[in-house]
């Protein structure tokens, strides 16, 4: 065997056996996991690309015409359906299933079915006119002189599907962007290849010219060779441009496709920047990354990562399996930097810790201290005779008496700004309410306060705070009233599965267009005195509690405000 015929033969050679390794992996990776369209049809076209490159590299090697001439008629069992299985392979891989119907498979097939029975009968000459040997370059080499149906049934028409597969492939490379590039680029050259080889020995190109040896067998060693990289770099029948789609290319946040071997296979811009801030690069295991992220656990992980500069940054890790027709072919990974989150869900705890350090304060320090206070005033009064030193004892026995209920509104409003959701349980209203009423009866304070009838004996869903919800609406009641005497009348009423407490006062109103903002907080009333937090704290204690609170007209003057409470099943 000469030189020539190693040059020429052993790369056809190798496309054979090549293509036949790949067909064989393909068979079983679907014993394995079962057929898919895409499987399928990457068996076929590796099949096609064996027989069309064995037979070619026999026909090369042998000096028997006869031979010659059977691996010439041969070869184009698999060299005549190429284009169709390329085409079929490419629809696939695109994810463009509804073509891969039996009508159209057997349509893009009829052609190369007709061909070959014309080479194998050769009617008229209308596949072969004619066969003879030449020698050149030292090769012994069979020319065949075509008929008539060789250029339409079989160059023509396989260049026309082979430029379509590769048409179809580069539109989804465009559509889905720069990281389906690669592999779209591999798949474009093996389905190109034998096309521009055809072309270039037609316009007669050097080396590539009719009166050498015939390099389109050869080119299937291109052909062979992309599809084996991006078999096994790109996961090519485990994960088509679906899970890139999936994966969502242009997403804000990073996305990584992991195969079923746990290696992360895909990545957009986005994920692949933080993937490699945990030193991983494309084809790395997704577990050494990620050692504390199960796949399996659809919930979110999160993740630490210490910086160069010692800051760290922290990422939601968020896992989906990805499945196609029913089989598992990899995961989804969303990761989302939530580092500015922690930042400010640490700066919400210490914020929290500091107000409950001030609550501490407030409801213990300041509150025993006042006490004190007035206790020593309330035993001054019953010892000075003095006028003016009574009334001045007198201002500070009320506003030490105002301090401690503000105490009191603290440990409510704290206690709806720290617990993300209160324990609620059956709270007696009539005890409450009937307790809350007394408390101000009992103060000297130039108002009155009344019960319009019985408060319901029924338990409504609430805590032990519920005490403040009418204790501020009583104290609104008398404040916010320029009544000589200011009158707040309490009623109740129970329906099926709710009780609505009224709260009566007969001072000035509040106009319609301020009942929505007077609860909202640092709001006071007209020439009010208070804080401005009470009904703030009305409204978000009551709405804690499930129920709602609203304004409306007393009559013939004043407001009236109602709470509606659930009702619980345990009653007093």
């Amino acid at each position: 065997m000469t030189w020539q015929h190693t040059l020429y033969a052993y790369p056809t050679l190798f496309a054979a056996v090549l293509a036949a390794a790949l067909g064989a992996y393909g068979l079983a990776y679907i014993d394995r996991n079962g057929r898919t369209p895409v499987l399928v049809t990457f068996v076929f076209a590796t099949a096609a690309l064996s027989l069309w490159s064995g037979f070619s590299a026999l026909k090369l090697l042998s000096t028997d015409p006869a031979v010659k001439l059977l691996a010439y008629r041969l070869l184009y069992l698999g060299a005549a359906p190429i284009g169709a299985f390329s085409l079929l392979f490419a629809l696939a891989y695109t994810d463009r299933d509804e073509w891969l119907r039996p009508a159209v498979v057997a349509a893009l097939l009829s052609v190369p079915v007709v061909y070959l029975l014309l080479l194998f009968t050769n009617p008229g000459g209308l596949a072969v006119e004619g066969t003879r040997l030449v020698e050149t370059g030292g090769l012994l080499v069979l020319r065949v002189d075509v008929g008539p149906a060789h250029v339409p049934l079989q160059l023509l028409y396989n260049a026309l599907l082979s430029l379509v597969a590769v048409a179809i492939v580069g539109v989804e490379a465009v559509r889905l962007g720069r990281a389906y590039l690669p592999q779209a680029a591999l798949l474009g050259l093996g389905i190109g290849a034998p096309i521009l080889v055809v072309a270039a020995t037609y316009a007669g190109v050097p080396p590539f010219t009719a009166d050498s040896v015939n390099f389109v067998p050869t080119s299937t060693a291109v052909t062979t060779v992309a599809l084996g990289v991006a078999l096994f770099r790109y996961r090519l029948l485990d994960l088509p441009p679906i899970a890139y789609t999936t994966a969502m290319a242009a997403s804000p946040d990073g996305v990584l496709v992991v195969d079923t071997d746990r290696r992360v296979v895909h990545a957009n811009d986005r994920g692949e920047r933080l993937f490699a801030s945990l030193n991983g690069t494309l084809g790395d295991s997704f577990d050494e990354a990620f050692p504390d992220v199960a796949l399996e656990d659809a919930s979110a992980a999160e993740v630490r990562i210490d910086g160069e500069d010692e800051t760290p940054a922290f990422l939601s890790v968020r896992t989906q399996r990805l499945r196609r027709r029913g089989k598992r072919v990899g995961w989804v990974v969303v990761l989302r930097d939530v580092t500015a989150l922690q930042e400010q869900k640490r700066a919400i705890e210490e914020q929290n810790e500091r107000l409950r350090l001030l609550n501490q304060i407030v409801r213990h320090d300041v509150r025993n201290d006042m006490s004190v206070v007035l206790g020593n005033a309330n035993l001054l009064e019953s010892l000075v005779e003095d006028e003016e030193a009574q009334r001045r004892l007198a201002t500070i026995v009320r506003n030490g008496e105002h301090a401690v209920e503000l105490t009191e509104t603290m440990r409510g409003l704290m206690r709806t700004m720290l617990e993300d959701a209160p324990e609620l349980e059956p709270v007696s209203l009539r005890r409450v309410v009937n307790d809350e009423v007394a408390a101000m009866q009992a103060d000297d304070g130039d108002y009155e306060v009344t019960v319009s009838g019985e408060i319901p004996d029924v338990c409504v869903v609430a805590d032990d705070t519920l005490g403040t919800v009418f204790r501020n609406l009583l104290t609104n009641g008398v404040r916010h009233n320029d009544s000589d005497v200011p009158t707040v009348t309490v009623s109740a009423t129970e329906a099926d599965d709710s009780v609505v407490v009224s709260v009566a006062d007969d001072g000035r109103g509040i106009p319609p267009d301020r009942r929505e903002e007077i609860f909202g907080r640092g709001n006071k009333g007209l020439e009010s005195p208070g804080t401005g937090v009470g009904l703030y704290l009305v409204q978000a204690l009551v709405d804690g509690y499930g129920g709602e609170v609203w304004i409306a007209d007393n009559e013939p003057r004043g407001s009236v405000f109602s709470v509606r409470l659930r009702t619980a099943v345990d009653r007093t």
